[in-house]
């Protein structure tokens, strides 16, 4: 994308130039993400505040919480998000979600979590600390989520294949369990990123469902459209590049 601006059809993001820019994986898990009529959401590691958003426009009811730890991406998702209608739900906050004391427990948990582990790095910027696991460890994040989630909550989370299978692992060594887990399909036949739902209740094998986002001639599958119908513009540099 050429602008610094993403246009959806009820919010847009205007700044984008700090951490990661708005891309199909945060979007995607935005609006997979649910829960039956959550009341608190939280969203860790907001970034350009987009998944906070999406699941604004999807729960009118919903208080949100956006925390982010970098704080010109703070700065960035809050610009974002007091600019959108949705600006009376979300709380944005400069901290870190490991410790910050939250003064309730959530029924919604989403993160778009850094992944790179052991990739060659340039120099220290938002966008590298927004895509390597330096300050968001996994052991961690599970046990904070064990702390801050009602017991009925659900905690959804997006990785690449091999992080997904840790991650699953590490989880469930720490009596936080896997309930979903959505392969998602760029192309026929390969398998990019999983989403990821976990719960504290359940204790069952995990159910596995398959996301095709495109078709062998790669036009976007119905189910794609269908998913994101209500928030992307047909025209968006975004919309036009998953086909």
């Amino acid at each position: 994308m050429g602008n610094s601006f993403f246009h959806f059809q009820q919010f847009s993001i205007f700044s984008q130039d700090k951490g990661l820019k708005v891309n199909s994986d945060a979007c995607i898990l935005g609006a997979i993400a649910e829960f039956d009529n959550p009341i608190h959401c939280l969203d860790i590691g907001t970034g350009t505040g987009v998944i906070a958003l999406l699941l604004a426009q999807r729960y009118p009811n919903t208080q949100l919480t956006a925390i982010e730890i970098e704080k010109s991406v703070y700065e960035q998702a809050t610009d974002n998000i007091q600019k959108s209608v949705f600006n009376n739900r979300i709380v944005t906050l400069n901290a870190d979600a490991l410790e910050y004391p939250f003064a309730h427990k959530f029924d919604l948990i989403v993160c778009n979590p850094p992944y790179f582990k052991n990739h060659l790095e340039k120099a220290d910027s938002e966008k590298n600390r927004a895509i390597h696991n330096k300050t968001l460890d996994s052991v961690q994040l599970i046990k904070r989520i064990k702390e801050i989630l009602n017991p009925n909550g659900l905690f959804w989370l997006i990785y690449p294949p091999q992080e997904a299978t840790e991650f699953i692992k590490m989880a469930e060594t720490n009596h936080l369990f896997a309930l979903k887990e959505i392969l998602i399909y760029n192309k026929p036949e390969k398998h990019y990123r999983s989403i990821l739902c976990f719960s504290l209740a359940n204790n069952k094998p995990t159910e596995v469902e398959h996301f095709n986002l495109t078709q062998a001639d790669g036009q976007k599958t119905e189910a794609f459209s269908l998913l994101m119908r209500g928030f992307y513009l047909e025209n968006t540099e975004m919309f036009k590049r998953i086909k």
